[in-house]
């Protein structure tokens, strides 16, 4: 404990407002008495509070006694040694030091009297904790001599001086409180949810107290710890300020204290409470979580979560605690009044080193102010609520509960310490299916690792744009519906368009275009350092080829000029009667070739060849020449190829291997692309920082090295469906595999056994029939079942060695599409991260988080397909096409973009992207000045307002509609809407029609030339024109 130094500046500043307060009471205690004894575990109380925010620690067997110009301290000797410093300080609060030894002793006598007698010339009244009871030895001994006297004192509770104290905190302290805040939100969404989700996913049998001895335990573990290290500064002083809470099934206990019950989670409603402790400061958040919600649950949450939104808003400097709760109450009973009994007791209390402070609660009838820095947590909730549409006896109660640890500011509302998933979108999950198939993409919160089948962001909806003529339901209730979730999409799509405005104005703020095209560099080259490394040969006045130095040195003048290979476009050999001619064209500026070939010049003023003609008599020379110069040319234009291959090629860190263990290995699995030629099976191998995968060829082995640092995306993708099961490896930095470049390596295993043969196998040709066709089908199931645990387990351990530097993404089939992406029709298939085809080569992976902008083409009534087109953040990046996706499938990639928040726009035709681009990195301040993207969106859905009537533009008011059935009785026939010519010619037809004895005989004379069974045959008729009707 003698290592411990203490903030003297702070305990001063503290102590002296702490004094000011108790002064400024008009009738308030003659002195206060604080006495701690013996530190109990996990138990934080006002005594405890008062001692961390003076000293930062418990100094247990302590009195304190502060007077009106004075602290006196009463304590044992190692830790009075440690208290000196603050003696010494600076701008001092007078402070008094008495020792007394560790266990009692009559010598503690005189230290007791002496605090004894300074109480009683303070005068009568004490200010104590009237809630507390300290114990120990220590204590007793001092009770004894305080007893003696005590008919002397009053005592006056000090309890609400002390949290109206402690409630306002300073700035560090305000870090600390949103770091318990971080650190709650992080486990609530990056943990309980997956977790959560996982168990239900997989039907596992779990009670809820279980659930949360699994969410208390999940803050030792590493992967959770590498998170939390890069949010908060100091992980090792993150603690639970109480067991977490987990709570479903019918049974709700909503008070601060609720514990988890041993009864079984049940997929209803389920509401989680993680109560958190940085450097003794808490903070709270809760949520609540819905399994398939009814529609009404989710209006009911919907209501609660604006709710909260306007508490945080009343949360202002000078606001009556008891007001903020009335104007709660008052929003509930304007806006809902069916919900104002189930309506919770408070909206929250403020919070410190006590997680609930009594005093300062958002109740009823308190008169207590709010004030800037107080933290605060701002809870609602709706107990005993009742789903009439349950069939399960524990799905009809359910409960909610929202709550964030948020900071009273100076100045306007609120700030909330650390955001979470709240939304209903983040916080509900669809795995009922049996009626219509789930179609939303899991967004926003990252899945369970595992790879389950949740769905958020809604239930699935029937299409919302009309791409056929059969309604797509028969209820008009089911319509409405669909109305709804469009117009909520546009919404959302505006917000998304108006964002990317704003991003892209911050991002371009002031920088200048490229035209789209990189800047282009002088490029110098030196044949040779001196001149004396020129060869010995070229001094004869010949034409030498020197392949050492890519050089070709040319007599001028009598000279010897070097010229870089480089430096010479091509060369041609003519001849002419007895001579030969050697011509040279070399790279020069303003010539009309290509940009790979042009030369810059930065000096203006130089003069520069085009070409030099070489005659000669001999033609052998001048062969070899020309030949020796193309093939110079050559080489250097390969190593120009393969240099600019290997541009982005990041030079990796050397492989970790396993020592004195066996590696974990997957074996018996190909490797796609191939290192060599042929095809053979190996083992795929985890060692320290990365994967090692033993590719056998001819030269014996070729180890392919993928480290951990290198993994941006890890799939695993079954065989449900499929023919290969495989794990798929996306790298962030392309590596070379033979002499090509690779971004996406993929180890997979056939899920088919071809060592079995069914046809010829000896058992099938004595027995066949429906049984053995069942069995084989079971056996082939069982083995794709085998197949997929195994790799998925092989995936997950890949996920825990890299320390959760790299996570498992899975393929979501249900919402799958197809596309062409590059020259074949294929599947593609959302992940939570990325949009991928991996069961074929090419391989596609696009980073959702890349895209700045979707833009649909070809969307128009009466097309089957459409195309999409995938704009990068990064605008130097060549736009994604993703072609002929079926119409039928628009309105499902609209949900999947809307939920993984995509903005997207729509046009009728196609757009010349490479013109698009071009232009935009010209200027790209200046293209979000003029709009951004805003001219995509005008046929799509963030703008088009007033398209939800589709089907017809036609309207009729109430008289008129009135006056037209009249004319319709009158009549006895329906007014038509086609022009007058029109009319015309079908009242001219309609008076030549037959009646029903007429067209019976005709088509009784049709039946009788018909030709039966037996009659010999008929020539057929020539086809009739069909008669207009």
């Amino acid at each position: 404990m003698s290592d411990k130094k203490l903030d003297a500046p702070a305990f001063h500043r503290r102590a002296k407002r702490l004094m000011d307060a108790w002064k400024a009471e008009s009738d308030g205690p003659d002195s206060l008495l604080v006495i701690h004894g013996k530190t109990a575990p996990d138990v934080y109380n006002k005594t405890i509070a008062i001692h961390l925010w003076l000293f930062g620690y418990e100094f247990s067997d302590t009195i304190l006694l502060f007077t009106k110009d004075k602290i006196h301290i009463t304590t044992q000797r190692k830790k009075a040694k440690i208290l000196q410093p603050l003696q010494d300080a600076e701008n001092a609060v007078p402070l008094e030091i008495t020792v007394i030894s560790k266990d009692p002793a009559p010598e503690n006598q005189q230290a007791y009297e002496k605090a004894l007698a300074t109480l009683k010339a303070s005068g009568p009244a004490v200010g104590t904790i009237a809630s507390e009871e300290p114990s120990s030895k220590i204590v007793a001994e001092w009770n004894t001599v305080y007893s003696g006297s005590q008919s002397e004192f009053t005592s006056r509770d000090i309890g609400p001086l002390v949290s109206d104290t402690l409630a306002v905190k300073e700035e560090s302290e305000i870090k600390h409180t949103k770091a318990a805040a971080t650190a709650g939100a992080l486990l609530m969404q990056d943990y309980f949810v997956d977790e959560m989700a996982k168990i239900f996913d997989e039907e596992e049998k779990v009670t809820n107290r279980m659930l949360a001895e699994r969410v208390e335990g999940a803050l030792a573990s590493k992967a959770i710890e590498k998170r939390l290290k890069a949010k908060v500064p100091d992980v090792d002083m993150i603690e639970w300020g109480s067991l977490p809470s987990v709570q479903s099934g019918g049974k709700y206990s909503l008070a601060l204290d609720a514990q988890s019950s041993t009864d079984a989670l049940h997929a209803g409603t389920v509401v989680c409470s993680l109560n958190m402790r940085y450097f003794m400061y808490s903070a709270s958040v809760s949520r609540t979580f819905m399994i398939d919600p009814t529609p009404e649950q989710e209006k009911n949450y919907a209501f609660l979560m604006e709710l909260q939104r306007l508490l945080v808003t009343w949360l202002q400097p000078g606001e009556a605690m008891g007001d903020v709760y009335e104007r709660a109450a008052a929003h509930v009973r304007e806006h809902r009044p069916d919900l104002i009994d189930n309506f919770g007791a408070d909206c929250g209390f403020v919070t410190g080193f006590e997680l609930s402070d009594s005093v300062n609660v958002l109740a009823t009838g308190n008169k207590r102010t709010l004030a800037a820095g107080m933290a605060v947590v701002a809870r609602v909730q709706l107990e005993g609520l009742t789903n009439v549409k349950a069939t399960d006896t524990r799905a009809r109660t359910y409960a909610y509960q929202l709550a964030d640890t948020v900071v009273v500011g100076a100045e306007g509302a609120a700030t909330v310490a650390a955001s979470c998933i709240k939304k209903p979108n983040d916080v509900s999950f669809f795995f009922n299916d049996d009626e219509e198939p789930a179609k939303a993409e899991p967004a926003r919160a990252k899945t369970s690792s595992a790879g389950s089948a949740k769905v958020r962001g809604g239930a699935a909806r029937a299409p919302t744009t009309r791409t056929s003529a059969i309604l797509p339901s028969k209820f008009r209730s089911d319509e409405r519906e669909d109305e709804s979730s469009a117009r909520q999409r546009r919404e959302h799509q505006k917000e998304l368009l108006s964002r990317l405005q704003a991003d892209g104005q911050r991002r371009f703020a002031g920088e200048a275009g490229t035209d789209g095209e990189e800047a282009r560099t002088v490029r110098r080259f030196e044949s040779y350092k001196r001149e004396t490394a020129i060869p010995r040969e070229a001094r004869s006045g010949r034409i030498i080829v020197d392949e050492r130095a890519d050089t070709v040195v040319l007599p001028i003048y009598g000279m010897a000029v070097p010229f870089h290979i480089s430096t010479i476009k091509s060369a041609s050999k003519s001849d002419e009667g007895e001579y030969v001619y050697l011509r040279l064209n070399l790279v020069s500026p303003g010539q009309g070739v290509g940009k790979k070939d042009a030369a810059q010049d930065d000096n203006g003023g130089a003069s520069f060849v085009r070409s030099l003609t070489f005659r000669s008599t001999d033609v052998a020379r001048m062969a070899e020449i020309h030949h020796g110069i193309t093939g110079l040319k050559r080489d250097q234009a390969k190593r120009e190829a393969e240099k600019a291959q290997l541009a982005d090629i990041v030079e990796q860190d050397r492989l970790v291997q396993v020592a004195g263990q066996r590696p974990q290995r997957l074996g018996d699995v190909f490797m796609r692309p191939l290192a060599e030629g042929k095809r053979f099976p190996a083992a795929l191998e985890i060692h320290g920082n990365g994967l090692r995968y033993m590719a056998a060829g001819r030269s014996g082995g070729t180890p392919v090295d993928i480290l951990f640092n290198n993994i941006r995306h890890l799939f695993f993708q079954p065989c449900d469906k499929e023919l290969l099961v495989l794990i798929h490896v996306n790298l962030r930095n392309p590596i070379i595999l033979g002499k090509k470049k690779i971004q996406d390596i993929q180890f997979y295993r056939e899920a088919s056994d071809a060592a079995f043969d069914e046809t010829g196998n000896r058992r099938r040709r004595i027995r066949y029939g429906d049984e053995d066709e069942i069995e084989a089908e079971q056996e082939e199931l069982r083995r794709r079942r085998q197949l997929n645990k195994e790799f998925e387990d092989f995936a997950t351990r890949i996920v825990d060695a890299s320390n959760h530097d790299v996570e498992l993404d899975k393929p979501f089939r249900n919402i799958a599409f197809t596309g062409v992406p590059a020259r074949a029709n294929v599947l593609l298939q959302p992940t939570v991260e990325c949009l991928v085809h991996l069961s074929d080569a090419p391989f596609f992976v696009l980073t959702v988080a890349d895209v700045e902008l979707v833009h649909l083409e070809r969307v128009q009534f009466g097309l089957k397909n459409f195309d999409m087109v995938f704009v990068f953040r990064d605008f130097k990046r060549t736009p994604v096409h993703v072609n002929t996706v079926p119409m039928k499938q628009l309105d499902d990639i609209k949900e999947w973009l809307d939920s993984v928040n995509l903005a997207f726009t729509e046009g009728p035709v196609n757009l010349n992207w490479s013109q698009i681009m071009k232009t935009v990195n010209k200027d790209p301040a200046g293209f979000y000045e003029d709009g951004g993207w805003a001219f995509l969106a005008l046929d799509s859905d963030a703008e088009d307002d007033g398209s939800e009537e589709e089907e017809s533009e036609f309207s009729m008011s109430e008289d008129e509609l009135a006056e037209s059935e009249s004319e319709e009785s009158d009549d006895g026939s329906v007014a038509g809407t086609e022009s007058d010519e029109s009319e015309g010619d079908y009242d001219d037809e309609s008076e030549s029609g037959e009646d029903w004895d007429e067209l019976e005989a005709k088509a009784k004379a049709y039946d009788d030339k018909r030709p039966r069974a037996g009659d010999p045959p008929v020539e057929s008729a020539p086809a009739k024109r069909a008669r207009k009707r």
